[in-house]
């Protein structure tokens, strides 16, 4: 009798989570190489599956998961070398000729020569360039230039909600995947831009929606955020002549709230957290 897989892996780079089990629905998140999930139930060629990362919901292709045996998924998730992968995403290739994308944020073995997937080595076929910096800040600078895709959270395309869950993810900080999510898993201190600081993260209003938009502040008025593409935006009123950054005034009239810097936290009370609000 063959045996029902429980759980998955993300067996290519980038596996879209949509919110119907159809090619043509939304993408409302991502599964990145090597992330593991709980499989719900099946629907033809369509999963639906829990991310183990953020407690997210939603279908995958089938072909896009590898299902895994208890014993399986246990040895993956506790291999000692997987870890984020800190690098730029890049091709890999295996003995076999098998190619691999990985991506930034990709959770598997890593090593100076490549990664390891399910006991083969790939390796890198050009030098990694590292994303990953010394501080949260630093890393989400080099984001810059990035374009937006709603759902996205790698290097090949990003969501504001996704920029702030994946650079905190690289410094194994774990957040929730959504932007109401991450307002309320925070330490609120204000909601006038004269309140913030430098590092702290402002969330952001629109018309009916009570939050919409979320991003880094640098101080000085001036946000580091996914729209459009990852940029530095001018969101001070006072400031609005900045010749080096354009001002957004949407953003600028719709401060919801400020929070201080996220700290890390131990993973299962952010999954509960999410779990609450869902």
């Amino acid at each position: 009798m063959k045996e029902v897989m429980r759980y998955g892996v993300a067996n290519i780079g980038i596996v879209p989570i949509r919110e119907t089990p159809s090619e043509t629905a939304e993408m409302v998140n991502q599964l990145l190489l090597g992330e593991t999930v709980e499989i719900l139930s099946q629907n033809g060629v369509w999963t639906r599956i829990v991310s183990h990362f953020d407690s997210y919901e939603g279908w995958v292709n089938s072909t896009q998961i590898r299902g895994l045996t208890e014993p399986d998924f246990h040895h993956w998730v506790t291999h000692p070398d997987r870890r984020r992968f800190p690098f730029r995403s890049i091709l890999v290739q295996g003995g076999s000729k098998h190619h691999l994308q990985v991506p930034c944020g990709a959770f598997l073995p890593v090593s100076y020569r490549g990664v390891e997937w399910f006991g083969e080595d790939f390796n890198y076929l050009s030098e990694p360039v590292r994303i990953k910096r010394k501080t949260v800040a630093d890393t989400a600078h080099a984001f810059l230039g990035v374009s937006y895709l709603w759902g996205g959270r790698t290097d090949a395309g990003i969501d504001c909600s996704g920029f702030i869950q994946t650079v905190h993810m690289l410094h194994d900080i774990t957040l929730p995947r959504d932007s109401g999510d991450q307002f309320r898993f925070s330490e609120q201190k204000g909601t006038r831009l004269d309140e913030a600081e430098s590092g702290d993260i402002i969330f952001f209003r629109y018309k009916d929606r009570p939050i919409s938009h979320i991003g880094f502040y640098l101080g000085n008025g001036l946000l580091l955020h996914a729209s459009a593409q990852v940029r530095i935006q001018q969101i001070d009123p006072a400031r609005q002549t900045d010749q080096e950054y354009s001002f957004n005034e949407a953003l600028s009239e719709g401060i919801e709230g400020i929070i201080r810097p996220y700290r890390p936290v131990p993973v299962q009370s952010i999954l509960q957290n999410h779990e609450t609000q869902r």
